[in-house]
């Protein structure tokens, strides 16, 4: 898709709290669409690989994020990935996995 292409390639002149901010929305609208688009999956994993990104994302982020790498793009290849945001997870240790199956519904709706 294009939009994908386009946030690859924004996303080098995008600060750490701005992809803590942005790419659990885009995850998130990917994931609802089934839309595997592979380069930016690992971009967007990359990136918040840095433990800078997972700290500073709120907790909505982080579970949309986490729901999304574990339900929808289960690939291999992002287990390191998924491991990383269940360490940073298990840090916080206010969030439940009921937290992280309702994040799909939005921000907003999460945790009512």
């Amino acid at each position: 898709p294009i939009l994908a292409e386009m946030l690859i390639k924004k996303a080098p002149k995008v600060s750490d709290d701005e992809l803590g901010f942005v790419f659990p929305q885009v995850v998130r609208a990917f994931a609802q669409l089934e839309i595997s688009h592979r380069p930016l999956l690992k971009m967007v994993a990359t990136r918040c690989q840095k433990q800078s990104v997972l700290r500073e994302m709120n907790d909505w982020g982080l579970c949309v994020v986490t729901w999304s790498y574990s339900n929808v793009f289960q690939d291999v290849e992002f287990s390191e990935f998924r491991n990383s945001l269940r360490a940073e997870i298990a840090r916080r240790g206010t969030i439940s996995e009921e937290m992280i199956s309702r994040s799909q519904l939005g921000p907003d709706e999460w945790q009512t």
